[in-house]
């Protein structure tokens, strides 16, 4: 009688560690999945840079070169919007050799426009 006393007492035990560690198994299964599917939204995000102003803060050039097309060169803009998010800025040569780190740069309607920093003068 109290060996069966024992055996059902150890195969409770049993089924209770199984069912926990199942359970722990689980919830990590779960955060890891949350885990990773914040990381991936992060990663998809993009900036909305249909309408902005901003300030330049770094400019670029390079060359792609391709098989097809050969050697191609780039112009890169890196502006930091009013709202403090940064993003790259493709742009045309014009734009490019016009566009000083420090200018102001705004786009409405697919059109670009470079302006000048606002010269805080003393007193004023």
């Amino acid at each position: 009688m109290k060996n069966n006393d024992l055996r059902s007492s150890s195969s409770k035990r049993l089924s209770k560690e199984k069912l926990l560690t199942v359970i722990v198994a689980g919830l990590v299964m779960v955060m890891v999945g949350t885990l990773a599917l914040l990381v991936w939204q992060k990663g998809s995000q993009r900036v909305d840079t249909s309408d902005f102003d901003g300030r330049i803060v770094d400019r670029w050039a390079g060359y792609s070169e391709s098989q097809t097309r050969g050697s191609e060169p780039y112009f890169r803009l890196s502006v930091e919007g009013d709202d403090g998010k940064r993003f790259t800025l493709k742009v045309d040569s014009g734009i490019y050799e016009s566009a000083k780190v420090g200018m102001r740069i705004k786009r409405r309607a697919g059109e670009i426009v470079l302006s000048e920093p606002e010269v805080k003068r003393p007193g004023k």
